[in-house]
């Protein structure tokens, strides 16, 4: 497989440790490549983010994993998904309480 993109993921302090204390994990991915392709690779590499993906079966309160895709210009292509030098960004969001998710009571 030709390394065509590198992307620099950029991961926020509260999640570092699911990333083996990086801050910073760069990926060789295809030139096809989108947002569900980091993803995938993240998992692939980093097991222990599993627990972070948002489900119904997280812990109420519990952090979760949420990726944004930085514009690095402002000449972006329609559905054109990721481009080379993009950054994305991980961060943590919190699980509402089980009072405040919807179909459960509390």
């Amino acid at each position: 497989m030709a390394r065509a993109l590198d992307i620099m993921v950029v991961v926020a302090p509260p999640l570092r440790n699911a990333f083996e204390g990086r801050s910073v994990v760069s990926l060789g991915l295809p030139a096809t490549a989108d947002l569900g392709d980091v993803v995938e690779t993240l998992l692939r590499l980093y097991p222990r983010t599993r627990s972070l993906l948002a489900g119904d079966r997280g812990t109420p309160g519990g952090r979760y994993m949420h990726l944004v895709i930085g514009e690095t210009s402002s000449r972006q292509e329609r559905g054109s998904g990721l481009a080379a030098g993009h950054k994305v960004f991980v961060f943590a969001l919190s699980r509402p309480p089980a009072s405040n998710q919807p179909g459960l009571e509390g």
